[in-house]
């Protein structure tokens, strides 16, 4: 039995310490994107919801994973925030966004158009192929 404790406690304290084992995943699926919506020739303000989905192309091509809708999102001259995920849509190939939105409340969402390309971020460019990963460089 004290054998079994120790050496889970020598686990515990190893991956404590060892930092590549203790952040291993750490990364999520969620992202941030900031938009700009217009109202007619002026910058929206107010409440609207939003329906954001993932496409494989930009124009036509197929929808990937399951549209997001974010309900009462708070325009505020034009600047909106929302947090999307779509989970493990992300191979490295081409993604596009495309948005609708409605005026809270309102039946029907309208597209904008064109969609949004997704790019990296530059330090996620050479995530893919960082050769120094867990060295700490």
């Amino acid at each position: 039995m004290k054998i079994r404790l120790l050496c889970v406690l020598a686990l515990t304290i190893l991956c404590a310490f060892n930092s590549q084992l203790s952040i291993a995943n750490a990364q999520g699926t969620a992202f941030t994107y900031q938009g700009r919506l217009n109202d007619g020739s002026g910058t929206a303000s107010g409440t609207y919801d939003l329906t954001f989905a993932l496409y494989d192309s930009s124009n036509g091509g197929s929808q990937v994973g399951v549209s997001i809708t974010n309900s009462s999102t708070v325009v505020s001259n034009g600047s909106f925030t929302v947090t999307l995920n779509f989970g493990d849509q992300f191979p490295g190939t081409n993604r596009w966004l495309s948005m609708a939105v409605r005026t809270n409340g309102a039946a029907a969402f309208t597209t904008l158009a064109p969609r949004q390309a997704i790019l990296p971020t530059p330090y996620a460019i050479h995530a893919g192929t960082a050769s120094d990963v867990g060295t700490g460089s």
